[in-house]
């Protein structure tokens, strides 16, 4: 499943890094994009349990989601 979610606190490249650190730490996933510009990260998973350590991995950093990912 390919997701795009709004990280409305992503605002710079330093946020990019952090981000991109800790989500690779999840072994299920695959992030295709960062867009600091557009605020969205687009991401690869195929079981749905992913989302939720993504959810809960980006609250502990501070860039927590509430909305669903918008694709």
């Amino acid at each position: 499943m390919t997701t795009l979610i709004k990280i409305e606190q992503l605002n710079s490249e330093e946020g990019k890094n952090i981000i991109t650190r800790n989500l690779s730490r999840i072994l299920d996933l695959r992030i295709l994009d960062i867009d600091v510009i557009n605020k969205t990260i687009s991401l690869v998973y195929n079981n749905p349990f992913v989302l939720d350590k993504v959810k809960t991995e980006l609250g502990r950093v501070g860039y927590p989601f509430q909305n669903t990912p918008l694709l």
